[in-house]
């Protein structure tokens, strides 16, 4: 649940913002910004699955229920969700991103649990994909005699969705000031970001994009950091200055058109 649903965040009719912008560091070469038209970042859907079974002794698995064996196969048969329902030319991911059961090695546990990280571009994608990842524990867990199992929706980001016509005024400024090489085209991004949850609430153009932060040999290697990577460590310069004028940039660039107009 996001704060605005929650009632943390509220915005009245005299508040409301006319526009959204947000800036973004991530793996690119330091100096540049790369800006996206459309869908910029993907929906983001994630669960926690309780696989109920049966204890016993681990010498004894004719007395139990193994939720572990149940999980390994539903872990397995959600590899084809992406590989085997969705095109090719669409987007989707689904990762199963943690697994526990079991405290001893000689018990078979009443008990596993494992999460699912699931993402998507487009309504006509994720809804599928929702359906076919529900539909497999079900199915999964049916064939294997156990209780039905417990799944829990941690939480939800919108997708990030730009402004097309926004998005090409920024591109302008943002090539005025740090000139035309150094702002480039990007492609939609499967990350996700809870900024779209306020798009989503106010319903205003926004633009979300994202600046670089290493050296053009460090993007050259073959294993860059990346976002969440405990060696994501960007340059100081130009990484600051680039992405402090490209912030300011789109500030100003409102500003001084709503001065204008008043």
């Amino acid at each position: 649940m996001s704060r605005i649903s929650a009632g943390v965040i509220t915005v009245s009719i005299m508040s409301r913002p006319r526009w959204q912008r947000s800036i973004l560091k991530t793996s690119g070469v330091s100096g540049t910004v790369r800006l996206t038209a459309g869908p910029v970042m993907s929906y983001a859907d994630s669960w926690r699955l309780t696989l109920r079974g049966r204890q016993s002794h681990g010498s004894q698995p004719e007395n139990s229920m193994d939720p572990i064996v149940l999980g390994a196969h539903i872990v397995t048969r959600l590899q084809t969700v992406v590989s085997r329902e969705i095109s090719a030319l669409q987007s989707a991911v689904v990762t199963v991103v943690t697994f526990h059961g079991g405290l001893k090695e000689n018990i078979i546990p009443a008990t596993a649990e494992f999460t699912l990280n699931i993402r998507s571009l487009d309504d006509t994608v994720r809804g599928p994909v929702l359906a076919a990842v529900r539909r497999i524990i079900s199915a999964v867990d049916a064939a294997s005699g156990a209780p039905e199992p417990q799944i829990e929706e941690l939480y939800r980001f919108p997708r990030n969705l730009n402004d097309v016509e926004e998005t090409e005024a920024l591109r302008e400024h943002l090539v005025g000031v740090l000139g035309e090489q150094n702002v480039v085209d990007g492609k939609p991004f499967m990350g996700s970001e809870d900024f779209g949850t306020l798009a989503e609430s106010i319903g205003v153009p926004t633009v979300f994009w994202f600046f670089g932060g290493f050296t053009e040999e460090q993007m050259a290697a073959d294993d860059v950091p990346v976002n969440h990577s405990p060696q994501f460590l960007p340059v100081m310069e130009p990484t600051l200055s680039t992405g402090y004028a490209a912030a300011m940039t789109a500030i100003l660039s409102k500003l001084s058109k709503a001065s204008k107009a008043s």
